[in-house]
Protein backbone atom coordinates (compact mmCIF):
# COMPACT_ATOMS: atom_id res chain seq x y z
CA UNK A 1 0.00 0.00 0.00
CA UNK A 2 1.19 3.63 -0.85
CA UNK A 3 2.59 5.59 2.11
CA UNK A 4 0.36 8.50 1.80
CA UNK A 5 1.84 12.02 1.29
CA UNK A 6 2.91 13.21 5.32
CA UNK A 7 3.71 16.42 6.57
CA UNK A 8 6.91 16.95 7.21
CA UNK A 9 7.30 20.52 7.04
CA UNK A 10 8.42 21.13 10.90
CA UNK A 11 10.13 17.40 11.37
CA UNK A 12 13.61 18.54 12.53
CA UNK A 13 16.72 18.06 11.05
CA UNK A 14 17.83 14.37 11.89
CA UNK A 15 21.58 13.62 12.43
CA UNK A 16 21.53 10.24 10.70
CA UNK A 17 19.82 8.70 8.19
CA UNK A 18 19.41 5.07 7.45
CA UNK A 19 18.07 4.23 4.16
CA UNK A 20 16.60 0.85 3.88
CA UNK A 21 14.83 -1.04 6.77
CA UNK A 22 15.21 -4.61 6.06
CA UNK A 23 17.99 -6.77 8.16
CA UNK A 24 20.88 -4.53 8.29
CA UNK A 25 19.41 -1.24 8.12
CA UNK A 26 17.09 -2.37 11.67
CA UNK A 27 19.81 -2.96 13.19
CA UNK A 28 22.05 -0.24 12.15
CA UNK A 29 19.26 2.29 13.00
CA UNK A 30 19.08 0.66 16.28
CA UNK A 31 22.29 0.88 17.37
CA UNK A 32 22.66 4.32 16.16
CA UNK A 33 19.67 5.94 17.91
CA UNK A 34 21.62 5.28 21.20
CA UNK A 35 22.75 8.80 21.09
CA UNK A 36 21.27 10.60 18.63
CA UNK A 37 18.67 11.91 16.23
CA UNK A 38 18.14 9.02 13.42
CA UNK A 39 15.31 8.47 11.09
CA UNK A 40 14.96 4.77 9.15
CA UNK A 41 13.19 5.17 6.06
CA UNK A 42 12.12 2.50 3.55
CA UNK A 43 9.06 0.77 2.76
CA UNK A 44 7.15 -1.95 4.21
CA UNK A 45 6.91 -5.19 3.46
CA UNK A 46 4.11 -5.07 -0.05
CA UNK A 47 0.79 -5.98 0.41
CA UNK A 48 0.33 -5.81 -4.04
CA UNK A 49 3.78 -6.94 -5.61
CA UNK A 50 2.54 -5.02 -8.78
CA UNK A 51 2.25 -1.48 -6.93
CA UNK A 52 5.16 -1.96 -4.98
CA UNK A 53 8.74 -0.80 -6.46
CA UNK A 54 11.42 -2.22 -4.08
CA UNK A 55 11.19 -6.00 -2.54
CA UNK A 56 13.20 -8.01 0.00
CA UNK A 57 14.27 -11.40 1.31
CA UNK A 58 13.83 -11.08 4.79
CA UNK A 59 9.72 -11.53 4.29
CA UNK A 60 10.34 -14.93 5.25
CA UNK A 61 9.49 -17.03 8.58
CA UNK A 62 12.73 -18.78 8.57
CA UNK A 63 16.93 -18.26 7.92
CA UNK A 64 19.67 -20.12 8.74
CA UNK A 65 21.93 -19.17 11.90
CA UNK A 66 25.46 -20.41 12.08
CA UNK A 67 28.46 -19.31 14.07
CA UNK A 68 31.54 -20.60 11.79
CA UNK A 69 31.71 -19.13 8.54
CA UNK A 70 33.20 -19.13 5.53
CA UNK A 71 36.29 -16.77 6.94
CA UNK A 72 37.27 -14.67 10.35
CA UNK A 73 35.21 -11.67 9.00
CA UNK A 74 32.11 -14.02 8.98
CA UNK A 75 32.55 -15.95 12.04
CA UNK A 76 33.32 -12.59 14.00
CA UNK A 77 30.00 -11.22 12.69
CA UNK A 78 27.79 -14.27 12.96
CA UNK A 79 29.55 -14.84 16.62
CA UNK A 80 28.47 -11.43 17.80
CA UNK A 81 25.02 -11.35 16.36
CA UNK A 82 24.28 -14.44 18.20
CA UNK A 83 25.32 -13.46 21.13
CA UNK A 84 23.35 -10.87 21.59
CA UNK A 85 20.21 -11.93 20.61
CA UNK A 86 18.94 -12.72 24.21
CA UNK A 87 19.46 -9.52 25.42
CA UNK A 88 17.83 -8.27 21.59
CA UNK A 89 14.68 -10.75 22.48
CA UNK A 90 14.58 -9.39 26.59
CA UNK A 91 14.49 -5.97 25.90
CA UNK A 92 12.19 -5.94 22.59
CA UNK A 93 9.49 -8.66 23.58
CA UNK A 94 10.27 -10.54 20.64
CA UNK A 95 11.09 -13.93 20.51
CA UNK A 96 13.08 -14.76 16.47
CA UNK A 97 15.82 -17.26 17.75
CA UNK A 98 15.47 -20.89 17.36
CA UNK A 99 19.06 -22.07 18.80
CA UNK A 100 18.40 -26.15 17.30
CA UNK A 101 21.70 -26.17 15.66
CA UNK A 102 23.40 -26.53 12.51
CA UNK A 103 24.81 -29.03 10.26
CA UNK A 104 26.94 -28.66 7.59
CA UNK A 105 27.73 -31.75 5.63
CA UNK A 106 30.04 -31.84 1.81
CA UNK A 107 28.35 -35.30 0.33
CA UNK A 108 31.92 -35.88 -1.40
CA UNK A 109 34.49 -35.24 1.07
CA UNK A 110 36.37 -32.55 3.01
CA UNK A 111 36.27 -29.10 1.30
CA UNK A 112 38.28 -26.11 2.30
CA UNK A 113 35.74 -24.85 4.24
CA UNK A 114 35.98 -28.23 6.66
CA UNK A 115 39.74 -27.88 6.51
CA UNK A 116 39.91 -24.68 7.68
CA UNK A 117 37.69 -25.12 10.19
CA UNK A 118 40.23 -26.38 13.39
CA UNK A 119 42.04 -23.34 13.17
CA UNK A 120 39.55 -21.08 13.30
CA UNK A 121 37.73 -22.48 15.93
CA UNK A 122 40.88 -22.59 17.68
CA UNK A 123 41.54 -18.76 17.18
CA UNK A 124 37.69 -17.37 18.23
CA UNK A 125 37.31 -20.30 20.82
CA UNK A 126 34.81 -22.18 19.23
CA UNK A 127 33.29 -25.64 19.86
CA UNK A 128 31.94 -28.10 17.42
CA UNK A 129 31.52 -31.87 16.77
CA UNK A 130 33.16 -33.76 13.75
CA UNK A 131 31.60 -36.06 11.87
CA UNK A 132 34.02 -38.13 9.70
CA UNK A 133 31.55 -40.13 7.76
CA UNK A 134 28.11 -41.20 6.57
CA UNK A 135 27.33 -43.20 9.41
CA UNK A 136 28.30 -41.10 11.92
CA UNK A 137 25.78 -38.46 10.14
CA UNK A 138 23.30 -41.14 9.93
CA UNK A 139 23.18 -42.03 13.60
CA UNK A 140 23.06 -38.81 15.26
CA UNK A 141 20.93 -37.33 12.54
CA UNK A 142 18.44 -40.33 11.34
CA UNK A 143 16.05 -37.58 9.38
CA UNK A 144 19.04 -37.12 6.52
CA UNK A 145 20.42 -39.48 4.27
CA UNK A 146 23.66 -38.78 2.90
CA UNK A 147 26.27 -40.26 0.24
CA UNK A 148 28.94 -42.92 1.60
CA UNK A 149 31.68 -40.12 1.17
CA UNK A 150 29.67 -37.20 3.09
CA UNK A 151 31.49 -35.54 6.01
CA UNK A 152 30.10 -32.71 8.01
CA UNK A 153 30.33 -31.09 11.23
CA UNK A 154 27.93 -30.04 13.47
CA UNK A 155 27.51 -26.72 15.83
CA UNK A 156 25.28 -26.26 18.73
CA UNK A 157 23.37 -23.40 20.09
CA UNK A 158 23.21 -20.49 19.38
CA UNK A 159 23.00 -21.82 15.70
CA UNK A 160 19.69 -22.76 14.48
CA UNK A 161 17.59 -20.88 12.57
CA UNK A 162 16.09 -17.19 13.31
CA UNK A 163 12.64 -15.62 12.28
CA UNK A 164 13.76 -12.40 10.11
CA UNK A 165 10.72 -10.45 10.11
CA UNK A 166 10.75 -10.90 13.96
CA UNK A 167 13.69 -9.90 13.71
CA UNK A 168 13.33 -6.87 11.85
CA UNK A 169 10.75 -6.21 14.13
CA UNK A 170 12.60 -6.32 17.85
CA UNK A 171 15.26 -4.22 16.10
CA UNK A 172 12.31 -1.52 15.17
CA UNK A 173 10.78 -1.90 18.63
CA UNK A 174 14.08 -0.79 20.24
CA UNK A 175 15.01 1.70 17.33
CA UNK A 176 11.42 3.77 18.31
CA UNK A 177 12.11 3.16 22.00
CA UNK A 178 15.33 5.41 21.14
CA UNK A 179 12.67 7.88 19.82
CA UNK A 180 14.09 7.11 16.51
CA UNK A 181 11.65 8.35 13.47
CA UNK A 182 10.23 5.25 11.55
CA UNK A 183 9.69 6.31 7.53
CA UNK A 184 7.65 3.59 5.76
CA UNK A 185 8.70 5.54 2.17
CA UNK A 186 10.77 4.58 -0.50
CA UNK A 187 14.11 6.96 -1.25
CA UNK A 188 14.89 7.55 -4.93
CA UNK A 189 17.72 10.41 -4.68
CA UNK A 190 20.33 11.06 -2.06
CA UNK A 191 21.96 14.39 -2.73
CA UNK A 192 24.66 16.56 -0.54
CA UNK A 193 24.60 20.09 -1.05
CA UNK A 194 25.78 22.70 1.61
CA UNK A 195 27.45 19.95 4.20
CA UNK A 196 24.31 18.17 4.21
CA UNK A 197 22.38 15.55 2.84
CA UNK A 198 19.26 15.74 1.15
CA UNK A 199 17.16 12.54 0.46
CA UNK A 200 14.40 12.74 -1.91
CA UNK A 201 11.39 9.57 -1.58
CA UNK A 202 9.36 8.62 -4.11
CA UNK A 203 6.08 9.66 -2.27
CA UNK A 204 7.35 13.54 -2.37
CA UNK A 205 9.28 14.32 0.42
CA UNK A 206 12.66 15.32 1.43
CA UNK A 207 14.24 14.68 4.49
CA UNK A 208 17.89 16.39 5.59
CA UNK A 209 20.99 15.06 7.69
CA UNK A 210 24.62 15.14 8.51
CA UNK A 211 25.10 11.62 7.59
CA UNK A 212 23.11 8.89 5.70
CA UNK A 213 24.26 5.06 5.18
CA UNK A 214 22.88 2.99 2.58
CA UNK A 215 21.26 -0.33 3.91
CA UNK A 216 19.09 -0.92 0.75
CA UNK A 217 19.92 -4.56 0.39
CA UNK A 218 19.80 -5.67 -3.14
CA UNK A 219 18.61 -2.61 -4.48
CA UNK A 220 21.71 -0.99 -2.92
CA UNK A 221 22.93 0.28 -6.60
CA UNK A 222 19.20 1.27 -7.69
CA UNK A 223 17.63 4.32 -8.12
CA UNK A 224 20.38 7.74 -7.47
CA UNK A 225 21.64 6.52 -3.49
CA UNK A 226 25.28 6.01 -3.93
CA UNK A 227 27.86 8.28 -5.27
CA UNK A 228 29.34 5.23 -7.62
CA UNK A 229 28.07 2.16 -7.85
CA UNK A 230 29.38 -0.50 -6.12
CA UNK A 231 30.59 -4.17 -7.50
CA UNK A 232 28.31 -6.61 -7.56
CA UNK A 233 26.78 -9.63 -8.89
CA UNK A 234 22.55 -9.28 -8.31
CA UNK A 235 20.54 -12.83 -9.02
CA UNK A 236 17.87 -14.54 -8.31
CA UNK A 237 17.00 -17.83 -5.88
CA UNK A 238 14.22 -20.10 -5.20
CA UNK A 239 12.82 -22.12 -2.36
CA UNK A 240 10.40 -24.34 -1.81
CA UNK A 241 8.37 -24.93 1.23
CA UNK A 242 6.58 -28.01 2.08
CA UNK A 243 3.37 -28.13 3.61
CA UNK A 244 3.59 -30.61 6.49
CA UNK A 245 0.62 -31.12 9.52
CA UNK A 246 0.83 -29.59 12.40
CA UNK A 247 1.62 -33.69 14.28
CA UNK A 248 4.30 -33.66 11.10
CA UNK A 249 6.23 -30.39 12.10
CA UNK A 250 6.55 -31.03 15.60
CA UNK A 251 7.80 -34.65 15.07
CA UNK A 252 10.61 -33.05 13.06
CA UNK A 253 11.27 -29.93 15.81
CA UNK A 254 14.71 -30.98 17.04
CA UNK A 255 15.85 -30.84 13.20
CA UNK A 256 18.90 -28.77 13.25
CA UNK A 257 19.29 -26.17 9.87
CA UNK A 258 21.34 -28.30 7.39
CA UNK A 259 23.95 -26.42 4.93
CA UNK A 260 24.82 -29.00 2.02
CA UNK A 261 27.39 -28.38 -0.07
CA UNK A 262 25.85 -30.20 -3.36
CA UNK A 263 27.45 -29.43 -6.43
CA UNK A 264 25.35 -30.95 -9.81
CA UNK A 265 23.86 -29.90 -13.05
CA UNK A 266 20.89 -28.92 -11.41
CA UNK A 267 21.59 -27.59 -8.04
CA UNK A 268 23.69 -26.11 -5.83
CA UNK A 269 24.26 -25.22 -2.38
CA UNK A 270 21.34 -26.48 -0.55
CA UNK A 271 19.87 -25.12 2.61
CA UNK A 272 17.31 -26.62 4.65
CA UNK A 273 15.38 -25.35 7.92
CA UNK A 274 13.20 -27.69 10.11
CA UNK A 275 9.01 -26.91 9.82
CA UNK A 276 7.83 -23.00 11.01
CA UNK A 277 4.79 -21.78 11.13
CA UNK A 278 3.73 -19.59 8.67
CA UNK A 279 0.92 -16.08 8.63
CA UNK A 280 -1.02 -18.48 6.91
CA UNK A 281 -1.73 -21.04 9.89
CA UNK A 282 0.25 -23.57 8.39
CA UNK A 283 4.04 -25.11 8.62
CA UNK A 284 6.27 -25.30 6.15
CA UNK A 285 9.82 -26.94 5.67
CA UNK A 286 11.57 -25.33 3.68
CA UNK A 287 14.64 -25.46 1.05
CA UNK A 288 16.86 -23.40 -1.11
CA UNK A 289 19.15 -23.59 -3.38
CA UNK A 290 21.09 -22.16 -6.47
CA UNK A 291 20.18 -23.40 -9.90
CA UNK A 292 22.22 -23.02 -13.47
CA UNK A 293 19.48 -20.76 -14.27
CA UNK A 294 19.15 -17.95 -12.15
CA UNK A 295 18.71 -14.46 -13.03
CA UNK A 296 21.30 -11.86 -13.30
CA UNK A 297 20.10 -8.58 -12.84
CA UNK A 298 21.45 -4.43 -13.28
CA UNK A 299 18.68 -2.91 -14.28
CA UNK A 300 15.95 -1.99 -11.72
CA UNK A 301 13.02 -2.79 -14.08
CA UNK A 302 14.24 -6.54 -14.39
CA UNK A 303 14.43 -7.39 -10.47
CA UNK A 304 11.06 -5.50 -10.50
CA UNK A 305 9.31 -8.35 -12.74
CA UNK A 306 11.09 -11.02 -11.29
CA UNK A 307 9.55 -10.75 -8.11
CA UNK A 308 6.30 -9.43 -9.74
CA UNK A 309 5.27 -11.51 -12.70
CA UNK A 310 8.46 -14.32 -13.37
CA UNK A 311 7.50 -17.87 -13.03
CA UNK A 312 9.73 -20.21 -10.06
CA UNK A 313 7.21 -23.16 -10.59
CA UNK A 314 9.21 -24.56 -13.36
CA UNK A 315 12.17 -24.82 -10.31
CA UNK A 316 9.63 -26.96 -7.82
CA UNK A 317 10.56 -30.71 -9.27
CA UNK A 318 14.26 -30.49 -8.94
CA UNK A 319 13.85 -29.06 -5.21
CA UNK A 320 11.58 -31.48 -4.61
CA UNK A 321 13.64 -34.64 -5.99
CA UNK A 322 16.88 -33.54 -3.78
CA UNK A 323 14.54 -33.58 -1.10
CA UNK A 324 13.13 -36.97 -1.65
CA UNK A 325 16.78 -37.50 -2.00
CA UNK A 326 17.92 -36.06 1.17
CA UNK A 327 14.87 -36.78 3.41
CA UNK A 328 13.55 -39.79 2.10
CA UNK A 329 11.08 -40.34 4.67
CA UNK A 330 8.97 -36.80 4.67
CA UNK A 331 5.70 -36.35 3.36
CA UNK A 332 5.45 -34.41 -0.18
CA UNK A 333 2.01 -34.11 -0.42
CA UNK A 334 1.82 -29.74 -0.51
CA UNK A 335 4.60 -27.42 -1.83
CA UNK A 336 5.21 -24.22 -3.24
CA UNK A 337 7.64 -22.20 -4.37
CA UNK A 338 9.28 -18.71 -3.50
CA UNK A 339 11.23 -16.25 -5.21
CA UNK A 340 14.36 -14.49 -3.42
CA UNK A 341 17.54 -12.16 -4.28
CA UNK A 342 20.70 -12.09 -3.08
CA UNK A 343 24.13 -9.60 -4.10
CA UNK A 344 27.58 -10.84 -4.01
CA UNK A 345 30.51 -8.95 -3.90
CA UNK A 346 33.74 -9.64 -5.36
CA UNK A 347 35.69 -10.47 -2.15
CA UNK A 348 33.05 -12.39 -0.87
CA UNK A 349 32.26 -10.30 2.07
CA UNK A 350 29.71 -7.60 3.08
CA UNK A 351 30.66 -3.40 2.18
CA UNK A 352 30.68 -1.53 5.08
CA UNK A 353 32.45 1.59 5.28
CA UNK A 354 32.83 5.21 3.95
CA UNK A 355 32.22 6.32 0.86
CA UNK A 356 34.82 9.18 -1.09
CA UNK A 357 32.23 11.54 -0.25
CA UNK A 358 32.34 12.28 4.00
CA UNK A 359 29.46 11.32 5.51
CA UNK A 360 27.79 9.03 3.19
CA UNK A 361 28.22 5.50 4.35
CA UNK A 362 27.27 1.98 2.93
CA UNK A 363 26.44 -1.48 4.52
CA UNK A 364 25.40 -3.91 2.06
CA UNK A 365 26.41 -6.87 -0.34
CA UNK A 366 25.84 -9.52 2.21
CA UNK A 367 26.53 -12.45 -0.42
CA UNK A 368 23.41 -14.08 0.60
CA UNK A 369 23.94 -14.50 4.63
CA UNK A 370 23.24 -11.10 5.97
CA UNK A 371 19.97 -12.53 8.27
CA UNK A 372 21.99 -14.75 10.47
CA UNK A 373 24.72 -11.60 11.45
CA UNK A 374 22.51 -8.27 10.46
CA UNK A 375 22.61 -7.51 13.62
CA UNK A 376 26.39 -7.72 14.05
CA UNK A 377 26.89 -5.24 10.76
CA UNK A 378 24.32 -2.78 12.04
CA UNK A 379 26.43 -2.96 15.24
CA UNK A 380 29.90 -2.12 13.34
CA UNK A 381 28.33 0.17 10.50
CA UNK A 382 27.11 2.03 13.66
CA UNK A 383 30.44 2.28 15.05
CA UNK A 384 32.11 3.20 12.11
CA UNK A 385 29.72 6.45 11.50
CA UNK A 386 30.34 7.09 15.14
CA UNK A 387 34.00 7.07 15.80
CA UNK A 388 35.53 6.70 12.18
CA UNK A 389 37.09 2.97 12.52
CA UNK A 390 36.22 -0.23 12.98
CA UNK A 391 35.69 -2.25 16.54
CA UNK A 392 38.52 -3.97 18.14
CA UNK A 393 38.64 -7.38 16.08
CA UNK A 394 37.51 -6.57 13.07
CA UNK A 395 39.83 -5.57 9.99
CA UNK A 396 38.54 -2.83 7.80
CA UNK A 397 40.32 -4.44 4.99
CA UNK A 398 38.03 -7.44 4.73
CA UNK A 399 34.96 -5.31 4.25
CA UNK A 400 36.62 -2.69 1.34
CA UNK A 401 33.73 -1.24 -0.45
CA UNK A 402 34.87 -1.44 -4.29
CA UNK A 403 33.12 0.40 -6.70
CA UNK A 404 32.51 0.36 -10.33
CA UNK A 405 35.06 1.37 -13.05
CA UNK A 406 37.68 1.33 -10.26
Amino acid sequence: MDSPLLDFTHMPRFHSIVIGKGLVGAATAKHLSSDRSVALIGPDEPIDYHRASVFASHYDEARVQRVLGKDEAWTRLNRDAALSYPLLEQQSGISFHHPVGCLYVNPYGKDEYLNQQPSLSARLGLSVQQFPNAPELHHYFPHFHFPVDAVGIYETAPSGYIHPRKLVAAQVNLFRANKGAVIPETITQVEKREGLFHVHTQEGNQFTAQQVVVAAGSFINQHALLPQKLQLVTKSEVVLLVELSKEEALSLSGLPSLLYEINTPQLEGIYVIQPVLYPDGHYYLKIGANVPEDRYFERLEDIQHWFREADSAPFAERLVNALRDLMPNLPLRSYQTKKCIISRTPHGRPYIGETSVPGWFIAGGCNGYSAMCSEAIGSVTAHVMRNGSFPEGYNSRAFELLFQNQ
